[in-house]
């Protein structure tokens, strides 16, 4: 057990645990922590039982939550699909190249379980309890704030694109920003400004708003380093970036909701904005309606029978570099 705890606890990993312990502080090594959004670690503090065995709390956070989001992720593609679809689109979650990241000590398990929950329950048109969720997906990663105008263009497609009679309730698709803010709040606290994160970024780990540059950056690694970081600093990141606007441009093709497209959009449109492309294909996680479009493409065996082959091979690959200790996003 503790051999496997250790090999899914590499890299960011340690530092979710320090924040579990500690919280944010503004003195040493950890006052970089502030990047790291706050509910996971909270939740690990909530859950641990013994501090010799935090990592083992950790990772059950995150199975646990891995978990509720396969089941929402089927619940919300049973709405407008048939069960195999949900079932491809679950087992498409599930090997996906970066799906490791589900069983680590990584906030992906639960940020896809809030997001998955929140889009779920706004289709049911449950709009306090979806806003409540988006809210905990933005404490979680700032991509939870692409949930805002996905609901929003949900609640209008529900109103026949009209806002005739206003309603109160369309200020629950706004919550989640409520969930940044709490985290704004958290970053004046500890440091006296509400972007220290941004600062620190750019900073410590020189990151910017320039995507550009993230681009060129991964292709110099493509063409300058050896293997496997030409490939897991350098190529992997522009073909995982390629492949989320692919199935950006799926979604309109196969008329996915727009609610859906408008998340896939601005979800991307985030994890390539920086001037370091060093994770990309594990934002690329976060895409559920991703998931979904595969289902439906699943439908045709020659598909299932050239693209299932290829994840599996990626995800052995990028997990034992992992579990190495070696950088695979």
């Amino acid at each position: 057990m503790t051999v496997v705890m250790r090999q899914f606890c590499q890299w960011d990993s340690p530092h979710y645990i320090d924040i579990a312990k500690n919280w944010y502080v503004n003195v040493g090594e950890q006052r970089f922590f502030i990047v790291f959004f706050p509910l996971y670690p909270l939740l690990i503090r909530l859950t641990v039982f013994d501090w010799h065995y935090v990592n083992l709390s950790a990772l059950l956070v995150s199975n646990i939550s891995s978990i509720i989001a396969t089941i929402y992720l089927f619940k919300l593609t049973k709405l407008d699909f048939k069960e195999d679809v949900a079932k491809r689109a679950v087992l498409y979650l599930s090997f996906f190249p970066t799906a490791y990241f589900l069983c680590a000590i990584y906030t992906e398990g639960l940020f896809l379980a809030l997001a998955i929950s929140c889009v779920y329950y706004a289709r049911l048109e449950k709009w306090p309890l979806a806003g409540l969720l988006g809210m905990l997906a933005s404490l979680t990663r700032i991509t939870g704030l692409a949930l805002i105008p996905a609901l929003i263009v949900e609640y209008l497609s529900k109103r026949g694109w009209g806002l005739t009679k206003p309603s109160f309730k369309i200020l629950w698709t706004i919550l989640p920003l409520a969930g940044f803010l709490v985290y704004l709040m958290i970053n004046y606290q500890v440091t006296g400004s509400f972007l220290a994160f941004i600062e620190i970024q750019r900073e410590h780990w020189c990151e910017t708003f320039d995507p550009l540059l993230g681009l060129r950056r991964a292709w110099d690694w493509t063409i300058s380093a050896a293997f496997p970081e030409n490939v897991t600093v350098g190529a992997a990141q522009p073909a995982f970036a390629a492949l989320g606007l692919l199935g950006l441009i799926l979604g309109f093709q196969l008329h996915l909701r727009h609610s859906y497209n408008t998340y896939t959009f601005f979800a991307w449109a985030i994890s390539v904005s920086t001037s370091w492309w060093i994770s990309v294909p594990r934002y690329m996680l976060v895409l559920f309606p991703f998931f979904i479009i595969l289902g439906i493409l699943g439908r045709r065996r020659k598909f299932n029978l050239m693209v299932a082959p290829i994840f599996l091979m990626l995800l052995s690959f990028f997990t034992f570099l992992f579990s190495k200790g070696m950088w695979a996003f």
